[in-house]
């Protein structure tokens, strides 16, 4: 059975399959929201891309980055200064308010893989545009 899940944000198209041997899986797919403006600054497209598809850790962590003023330390290959601060950080809070209740299909996951960063990764290799976020998960 093929049907998209409406209860997680972004939704999710889920593919119910069987192993070989019969054991039943669901593969789920994100519906992401990536009709982002391209014209924007690598970390305005990034926070739009967190934002917009419930990326809620690595939203709250580029907040706390950005806020203590560590980006150029904690994420990789970031080198451009930062002018509109206030503005980004208010950004960070509005969406990180918005998502708040909805549960993200990888929070829904029992082993919790794909991880948003392995989402992000892929995206940033689909899109083939930066975007920045602490590599690192702890």
């Amino acid at each position: 059975m093929i049907y998209i899940d409406k209860s997680t944000f972004p939704h999710s198209y889920i593919e119910e399959k069987k192993f070989d041997w019969g054991e039943p899986y669901e593969n789920i797919i994100p519906i992401f929201n990536l009709s982002i403006n391209p014209e924007l600054s690598d970390i305005e497209y990034t926070i739009e891309v967190l934002g917009k598809n419930n990326f809620k850790i690595n939203l709250q962590k580029l907040y706390n980055i950005l806020l203590n003023k560590e980006e150029n330390d904690r994420i990789e290959n970031f080198n451009t200064p930062i002018f509109n601060r206030e503005i980004l950080l208010n950004n960070i809070q509005k969406y990180l308010n918005s998502n708040e209740d909805p549960n993200s299909p990888w929070e829904q996951s029992y082993d919790r893989y794909p991880s948003e960063n392995d989402y992000l990764e892929a995206i940033e290799k689909d899109l083939n545009r930066i975007i920045l976020f602490e590599r690192k998960e702890y």
